[in-house]
């Protein structure tokens, strides 16, 4: 599995120093189990609207880093693309591909060396609250702790909901693909607006030599216990973008991955802590890009079911934007 992991974004600004700190915080991680986790690959980012690029280049400069402004030209003769003569884009150099298998086998190494336990395949099946212990419960018995971190990605809702805990989240059904490469291939990650403001995505598939994964940042709104929905029409919609625009590609996708998506109304997720249970906290609907932020969100999610102070301004991220 491979991720993207950057600096240009299109959230709040609040945002971007939480994308710096992961990415720093990954490579902390790397140089302590001596893995490369992250891939530098510049990210090539593409769009019609001049006022949505710049605030992503806008978004790169706040850490300190210059966007690699490059015209259609440039980008058709480096990225063998063929993006039209009305196209903005620039390279955010600070970006990767993360070797996401890798990264959550680091993470688990890390964990249990510090003395955590791991209780994999067991699904939690209910959280009473409680002072001065919340219980859990599931297939294998119960667990009794002072405080609890829930970041229970497209079953929140099942989880939070007997908790009083009501948010606007929808669950999104999605794939990716895998596209075999007919050339050579500069090492790269791409990010493209289409219409309706759309995203199509694409990186370099660490692990399949000669192949790229790519997708489109949509799919069918669904149940979480629901039947498998058709996904065709978003499969079209990505043969038809990356053809138009990556002849270097071939035909069609040669594999392809079913994704969950957890969706806020605003894209942007929710960290928040419990409104009468101060040592519940929970972060949800990180809307497809939760990945490369993971360890500052959980430094973050540790913090504060401690009491203690993060360093971040959560102000954009927290339930009551909802309720306003």
């Amino acid at each position: 599995m491979t991720r993207i992991t950057r600096t240009a974004n299109s959230g709040p600004p609040q945002l971007t120093p939480i994308m710096d700190d992961a990415f720093k915080q990954w490579l902390k991680i790397s140089d302590i189990v001596n893995q490369e986790l992250i891939s530098f690959a510049p990210m090539l980012v593409v769009s019609h609207e001049l006022e949505d690029i710049k605030n992503m280049a806008i978004s790169v400069e706040r850490t300190g880093h210059t966007p690699n402004w490059l015209t259609p030209e440039e980008t058709n003769a480096k990225y063998m693309t063929r993006f039209p003569k009305d196209s903005v884009m620039f390279e955010d150099t600070t970006a990767g591909v993360m070797r996401a298998d890798m990264c959550l086998s680091a993470v688990r190494e890390l964990y249990r060396s510090a003395g955590g336990t791991l209780l994999e395949s067991w699904p939690v099946k209910e959280v009473e609250t409680g002072h001065p212990l919340i219980t859990l419960r599931g297939p294998q018995g119960v667990i009794r702790a002072k405080g609890l971190i829930l970041c229970p990605g497209p079953w929140a809702s099942n989880l939070l909901m007997p908790l009083g805990v009501n948010l606007p989240l929808s669950t999104m059904r999605t794939k990716s693909f895998y596209w075999k490469i007919k050339d050579e291939f500069p090492h790269s990650a791409f990010v493209g607006w289409g219409a309706k403001h759309v995203d199509y995505y694409a990186m370099t598939a660490l692990g399949r030599p000669g192949h790229v994964k790519v997708g489109l940042h949509d799919g069918k709104y669904v149940r979480i216990d629901g039947e498998e929905p058709d996904l065709s029409l978003l499969r079209e919609q990505v043969v038809a973008y990356f053809t138009k625009y990556f002849p270097v590609l071939g035909d069609k996708p040669v594999d392809e991955e079913l994704c969950w998506y957890t969706i806020t109304p605003d894209e942007e997720f929710i960290l928040d802590c419990h409104p009468q249970h101060n040592n519940i906290v929970y972060a949800v609907g990180f809307s497809g890009t939760g990945f490369k932020l993971a360890p500052t969100i959980g430094n973050i999610l540790a913090a504060k079911v401690l009491g203690q102070h993060h360093g971040f301004d959560l102000s954009p991220f927290t339930s009551d934007r909802f309720t306003m």
